[in-house]
């Protein structure tokens, strides 16, 4: 069966600083990946950081949540 150039992914458009697109372009071509590759990748290891790291976004609470005030220092 012949492929196609379409897709069942949505399309997004960004906008990337010089240096975003310079970095992009250069892993894409140290990994040997296409660029759309790259970013799904490097989004995904961010998230996956996130979630490891930071109890906010794995209890998708409010930022608000996480500050703890002693009774002793309000007075």
């Amino acid at each position: 069966m012949p492929r196609t150039n379409t897709s069942a992914k949505p399309v997004r458009s960004f906008r990337l600083s010089q240096e975003g697109v310079r970095q992009l372009k250069g892993l894409a071509s140290n990994m040997g990946r296409s660029e759309r590759d790259v970013l799904e990748v490097a989004l995904d290891r961010m998230y996956r950081e996130e979630v490891r790291f930071n109890r906010q976004l794995r209890e998708m609470a409010g930022p608000e949540d996480h500050y703890q005030v002693n009774k002793e220092e309000k007075d």
